[in-house]
């Protein structure tokens, strides 16, 4: 046999003793636990006798809590029972002493108003006395405005007269006025036009610019009193831009020349064109 043959024949002979005494040790401490559990005070009989009892104290528990629960309800109803009744103990205080002070500023304004009855009394005295010496005073004056009266009353029929003379003539001068403007409307005279042929005060804005041959056409015309030979005056946002020639006008348009030696900058469409400037 070789030494490897020995060898494995000694570990086994080894491992066999270990096991042998493995066996010997498991069997020395077995228990036969059914015996334990299932037998005369087992775990079970434990088990079953606890379980009981446990019922017990939680049937027990119940009980206590339902009679908590009832003694809980109990005392909470009367606890509200008590605060009710001491809300409409509180709210009838309250109404009792608001009454009270109901009562208190009444009895003071009482006392104010007698007081006030009693100094207004002494006035009414005071003013019936003034007013009696104010009647008869009154009276004088009444006699004397009567007097006055029939004067006024004669200057008042003096003035009438006077005043149907003026009618009477306002009437005849409005008739000759409106002749007159007959007249004027037929011969084209215009009445508001100035006696030294400056145009009238009139304003108004540039329409059209021909740059070419120096031209711009404006928003007013003969209707606003402008004629040929009228200047008007250009200006844009309070600025002196520029002078116009009034050429050519229609009723509500005119066409002017830019005069080069007044321009200050170039006239644009928008710009504003018055008669005259300040």
């Amino acid at each position: 046999m070789t030494l490897l043959g020995k060898s494995f024949t000694v570990i086994i002979f080894l491992l066999s003793l270990s096991f042998m005494v493995l066996a010997l040790a498991v069997n020395a401490s077995h228990r036969n636990w059914r015996d334990v559990v299932l037998g005369p005070s087992g775990y079970k009989e434990k088990i079953e006798a606890i379980s009981r009892e446990n019922e017990q104290l939680e049937d027990a528990k119940q009980r206590a809590q339902a009679a908590l629960s009832r003694e809980q309800v109990a005392r909470r109803t009367a606890l509200a029972s008590l605060q009710t009744q001491l809300d409409q103990l509180q709210e009838e205080l309250q109404l009792r002493i608001s009454s009270v002070q109901k009562l208190e500023g009444e009895l003071s304004n009482l006392a104010q108003v007698d007081k006030i009855r009693a100094e207004e009394l002494q006035t009414l005295t005071d003013t019936t006395a003034n007013l009696r010496d104010q009647v008869r005073k009154e009276q004088q004056d009444r006699d004397a405005l009567f007097a006055q009266t029939l004067v006024l009353q004669d200057k008042l029929n003096q003035a009438r007269g006077v005043r149907l003379q003026f009618e009477t003539r306002n009437q005849n001068l409005q008739k000759e006025l409106t002749r007159f403007r007959e007249i004027a409307d037929h011969m084209g005279i215009d009445p508001k036009a100035p006696l030294d042929g400056a145009p009238p005060e009139r304003n108004g804005n540039v329409l059209v610019i021909n740059r070419t041959k120096g031209l711009a056409e404006v928003s007013i015309g003969m209707d606003d009193g402008i004629r040929p030979g009228h200047e008007l005056e250009v200006t844009r946002k309070s600025r002196y831009i520029g002078r116009l020639k009034v050429l050519k006008a229609t009723p509500n348009r005119a066409v002017g020349e830019i005069m080069k030696d007044y321009s200050e900058g170039f006239i644009l469409e928008g710009d504003r064109v018055d008669t005259s400037i300040d």
